[in-house]
C-alpha cells in the first residue's frame, strides 16, 4: 500500500489543482514617453519661438521702428517689445502647466487602484473582453480609450456592487507607474488561467465553456491607473470602501486624457463563458475586499 502512497497524492494535488484553478483576463500598457514640447503646442513653428535673435537679448522682427528715433515710433516699440513679453510669459505658463502637446502636468503623479467584485457581472465581462479584443495598445490614445470604456462598463452596473476596495498613493511618475505595475501582478496572481489578453501588441482570446460551479455568483475585476491630473480621491487617504468613493474613483478615470496617461492596466477573474467566483473564493483571493 505504501508503494502506492506517492500516487496518491498527485492524484489528489491534482485534483486540487483543477478546483483551484481559475480563468482571467486583462489588457494594458505604459504610454509611450513624448519628449516635452517647448512650444506648448499652440505656438510652434513660425510663431512667436522663431523670432528670437541668436546674438542680443531681445528679439529683432524687422518692422519695429528703433527705439528713441522718431517721436512715437519708439514708444510704439516699446510697447510692442512689452506685449510680446507677456504673451511669451503667459505661453511658458500654460506649457509649464501640461497645455500642449506634452504630458499633462510634469511634478507629480498618482496611482490608483479600483477593485471591485460584482454579482452577475456577465455584461462587463463581455465588455472587457471586447475592449480587449478591439483595443490598441500601442499608443496613448488606444490605451487611454481601453481605460475609459472599461471605467465606463463598470460605472454603469452600481447594482452589481458587492465589495470593493480602492487604493491610491501619489510620487513621481516613476513609482505610480510601479505601484500599478506590482497592483497588476497582485490581480493576476489570483487565476491561473489568462484567457483574454492584449498587452504592447500580444493578443489571445480564446475563452472555453466552463461548467459553471454551484453557488458561483461573482466576478472580480480590478483597474490600476497611473497619472497626472489625479486629484485625491474619496478621504484623501491611502485606502478607501465607500461606495462613493469608488464612484468617484471610476469617473476620474474615465476622464482620463491621452497625455495624462503613464500607465494602466485592468485584470479580471473568471473570464471565460459561464464561469464565476463563490463568496469563499472571492474573499479568499480578494481579502481587502469590503461590503459595499
Amino acid at each position: 500500500m505504501r508503494r502506492f502512497w506517492p500516487w496518491i497524492v498527485l492524484a489528489v494535488l491534482a485534483a486540487l489543482s483543477v478546483a483551484l484553478a481559475q480563468s482571467g483576463g486583462g489588457f494594458g500598457g505604459s504610454a509611450p514617453s513624448s519628449p516635452p514640447s517647448g512650444s506648448g503646442g499652440g505656438y510652434g513653428g513660425g510663431g512667436y519661438g522663431s523670432g528670437w535673435g541668436g546674438g542680443g537679448g531681445f528679439p529683432s522682427f524687422g518692422f519695429f521702428p528703433v527705439v528713441g528715433g522718431g517721436g512715437g515710433g519708439g514708444l510704439f516699440g516699446i510697447l510692442i517689445v512689452v506685449v510680446f513679453v507677456l504673451i511669451a510669459m503667459s505661453a511658458l505658463r500654460r506649457s509649464t502647466a501640461g497645455i500642449g502637446g506634452g504630458r499633462a502636468v510634469r511634478g507629480d503623479a498618482r496611482a490608483v487602484k479600483v477593485q471591485l467584485l460584482l454579482s452577475e457581472g456577465d455584461m462587463v465581462k463581455r465588455d472587457l473582453q471586447r475592449v480587449a479584443a478591439q483595443g490598441e495598445t500601442g499608443s496613448a490614445a488606444g490605451l487611454t480609450r481601453m481605460l475609459n470604456e472599461a471605467a465606463l462598463s463598470v460605472l454603469r452596473h452600481p447594482e452589481r456592487w458587492s465589495y470593493g476596495f480602492l487604493e491610491q498613493t501619489a510620487g513621481d511618475p516613476q513609482s505610480a507607474g510601479a505601484q500599478v505595475g506590482a497592483w497588476a501582478t497582485e490581480a493576476r496572481s489570483a487565476f491561473t488561467d489568462q484567457t483574454t489578453a492584449n498587452y504592447g501588441g500580444f493578443q489571445q482570446g480564446s475563452p472555453r465553456l466552463s461548467k459553471r460551479e454551484e453557488g458561483g455568483v461573482y466576478l472580480a475585476v480590478t483597474i490600476a491607473v497611473a497619472a497626472y491630473r489625479l486629484a485625491p480621491l474619496g478621504n484623501g487617504s491611502g485606502s478607501s470602501v465607500d461606495a462613493e468613493a469608488l464612484r468617484q474613483a471610476l469617473f476620474a478615470l474615465a476622464g482620463v486624457q491621452p497625455g495624462e496617461l503613464i500607465r494602466m492596466e485592468v485584470a479580471w477573474s473568471p473570464d471565460v463563458e459561464g464561469e464565476f467566483l463563490t463568496e469563499d473564493q472571492a474573499l479568499l483571493k480578494y481579502p481587502r475586499l469590503h461590503p459595499l
